[in-house]
Parts: C-alpha cells; structure tokens; sequence
C-alpha cells in the first residue's frame, strides 16, 4: 500500500480517520468495493432517498477509482474510504459515522469489521450478494479458523438461486437467503439510444454509415486481441471505425502504444473531434464516465476483462442499448448475467482471440442478424429488472422503526450480536 498510489490513497481514512458525521438522524452505510458495486447502488440510493427520507446516506469504495465515481454519482453525500480490517480502524469508523445499519454490495466480508458491527448491535445486510465457485472454497477454509463472519450477517438478498445455494453450503441459515435479482440491470439506462448514438458519432468524428466496435474495460493482453479482429474488419471494410477503452485510465499510454505496434493511429477522446481521422485512426477512451452511453454509437461490443482470467467487466450497458455482445470465458464475476444474456441469444462468448476475431468478422457481415442480437439482449435486460425494489422491501423489513439511540440496545432486537 505505501509503494502503490492507488491503494494509498485515502491511507488515513483506511486506517479510522474519518470526520465524525454531524446530527443524529439514522444512518445507514452503504459499502461498495469499486466501480461496479457503486453504480450499482445507484437506484437503490434513489429508492432509499424516496421512501425512507429521514435517513442519511454515507458511501465507502475500497478503491481510488471507485471513491472517485461514488463523488461524481452522489454529489453531496457523505464519502470515505472502507477501514482496513484491524481492530482499532473498524471500531473508530464506526465510533465516528454511527451507522444504524451497513449494506454491503455483493459480497465483501471481513471478520473484524463484523466482529465490530455485532458489538456496537448494527445489522449488517448483504445486497445484490453473489459468491463463485471460487469465493465458496475461500471461505470454506476460513469457515474453520474463523468461523462466525457469515453468521453476524443479518439478511443475504442474492442474485441466483446457484448463489443462494453456495450460500447455504457455507452455512447461512435458510431464513435469512432470499433471491432478489440483479440490481445492476435496475441501472442500466435503455432509452434514447439513438440520442446518444447520434452526439456520441459527432464527437468522435464517425460518419454515417461507418460499422463501428467499441471494445469496452479491456485489460493488458486484450486489446492485441481486439487490434487483431479489426484489422480484419478494416481489409474487407474502409470505413469499420474502432473504439478502445482500457478498464485502468493509467494504461492509456501502453494501448497507444499498442495501436501503433498494429500500425493503426490513435487518439484520445480528449483529443477528439479536432484529431479525427480515417478508418486507421483508433479512439481511445480517456475519460471517466463516458463509457455506458458511448456504447450507443457501437454496432459490436466487446467487454473485456475475459479474455484474460480476471473474471469480466459489465457486459449490461451495451446490452441495454440493443448491441450485440461478445465476451471471453473468464466471466465469474457476471455468471448470472452471462447466463441470461447467452440465453437470450444477445451475448456470445468467444474462447480466444481467434474465435473473436471470428465473431467481429460474422457480425460485421450479417447486419440483420447482428440487430437482432442486439434487441434480444435489450428485451433481457428489461425483463430482469426490478431487483432493486424487491431488495428494499425486505431492508425496509428490517429498519422500519429503528431511531438512534446512541449505543444502546435496540428496541425490535435486530442490533444484538449474533
């Protein structure tokens, strides 16, 4: 942490050195670990405001960048960084924001902030929770050392019945497991495409006509991938444009380095529309917060994060704007979404990057079908929503009728330790 910028960051926060929160109306805290987990709350931060309006809202990200879009996204709202798990960090966070309850985003469990949690009586609740295959394992071996920090969770609302079934094997009382759904398709905007579709073009510099292929949150070894797939495109069509966003803004310069080595031209869309080129000038996306809408002017999308083992990235955005979808295999941390939009015939996942190449190069050839690709993903993004509410019926189960009382026990029993 002390040699890394972006884990330093914040280091007095992380270590319990917040400012106490002011006034004395109930509080609840909602964790988000990065980017993902903080767009992901957006809706639910808005039913909250909606329907229980006396209580504050503070905000914690583990991550720099996702602090940075929790303060972009909630103007106003209280934000700081998530304690390092010792002892004396949890208990003087907790001292200072006096939380009367904790959300946590999908999954994020460390024993001492627990620990912490049951002894100050603060319900902790688990939305949107998911757990792999992988994090089972995990936590079955910690399970044996340290065996309470799934129980001192008050309410798991899960996004599968696979996940409420891995759940119940690290042993989670039935009664607290319910399926909710995935909030993040609750986010995802899925109106004014051709909007955005038409000032993202202008901006860019792109033309009527031109096929366009946004590679979007892609990590070191992918956009070789992606360079690859659009030359491919580029000798068959002259006017195949390419977008790049890397998943890391700090890797901008290592994708232009990348674009050249490919003998493409790139350019910033900082740049951008004055350093418009031809087909051989490649986009790159060096802004924060663009990249959701931008997929409107896309007629492909890759999501990245999945060529490599790394578990995926949001493949819900350009689905959501009736774009058709490829991804790799290592897909994790979206299993649920995969499975629906695979299902919906909206998404395909490719193995390498020969087979995406493949992929880029069938869509580019059959526009009619590629559209219908891209409805069918939207049509599963519709029909997913609603998890937000279902989730908030059930927290509101739980909080209504709690105030602050400074410490002590409270009256409906849900803050004693489990």
């Amino acid at each position: 942490m002390l040699t890394s910028r972006r884990w330093r960051a914040g280091l007095r926060e992380r270590l319990g050195g917040v400012a106490p929160r002011e006034g004395t109306r109930p509080c609840l805290w909602i964790h988000g670990v990065s980017v993902g987990e903080v767009l992901a709350a957006r809706t639910l931060v808005a039913r909250i405001r909606e329907e229980m309006p006396g209580w504050e809202i503070v905000l914690s990200t583990t991550t720099r960048t996702g602090n940075e879009v929790a303060r972009r996204t909630f103007p106003g709202t209280r934000v700081f960084y998530y304690p390092l798990d010792f002892s004396f960090s949890t208990e003087r966070v907790l001292g200072r924001i006096r939380p009367d309850g904790v959300v946590l985003l999908e999954l994020e469990i460390w024993p001492n902030f627990l620990l912490s949690t049951s002894r100050r009586g603060i319900p902790v609740f688990l939305v949107n929770g998911r757990i792999t295959e992988r994090s089972l394992r995990g936590y079955r071996v910690l399970q044996k050392f340290i065996p309470e920090p799934m129980d001192r969770i008050h309410l798991y609302c899960v996004q599968t019945p696979s996940y409420r079934d891995r759940f119940l094997a690290v042993g989670v009382p039935p009664e607290r497991v319910f399926v909710t759904g995935t909030m993040k398709f609750d986010t995802v905007e899925t109106e004014g495409v051709e909007g955005l579709r038409g000032r993202f073009a202008a901006a860019l510099g792109f033309l009527p006509g031109d096929w366009v292929l946004v590679a979007g949150s892609t990590h070191d070894g992918e956009e070789e991938a992606v360079l690859a797939a659009y030359l491919a495109v580029l000798g068959r069509d002259p006017r195949a444009r390419l977008v790049l966003a890397p998943r890391h803004p700090e890797r901008v310069a290592a994708v232009e380095a990348a674009v050249r080595q490919a003998g493409l031209v790139p350019v910033r869309r900082t740049l951008l529309p004055d350093a418009a080129g031809d087909g051989g000038t490649v986009v790159i996306l060096d802004t924060m917060g663009e990249l959701g809408p931008l997929y409107a002017v896309a007629d492909c999308v890759f999501v990245g994060g999945s060529l490599v083992p790394h578990g995926g990235q949001n493949m819900m955005e350009p689905a959501g704007k009736a774009r058709p979808v490829l991804t790799g295999p290592h897909t994790w941390n979206f299993e649920e979404v995969v499975e629906v939009l695979a299902a919906s015939g909206g998404l395909e996942v490719v193995a390498d990057a020969g087979a995406l190449r493949d992929a880029v190069l069938r869509l580019h050839g059959d526009r009619d079908g590629s559209a219908r690709r891209g409805r069918a993903a939207r049509e599963a993004v519709l029909a997913g929503k609603g998890a937000t509410g279902r989730t908030l019926a059930l927290l509101r189960e739980r909080l209504d009728g709690r105030e602050r009382l400074d410490g002590r026990e409270r009256p409906d029993g849900l803050g004693r330790a489990s």
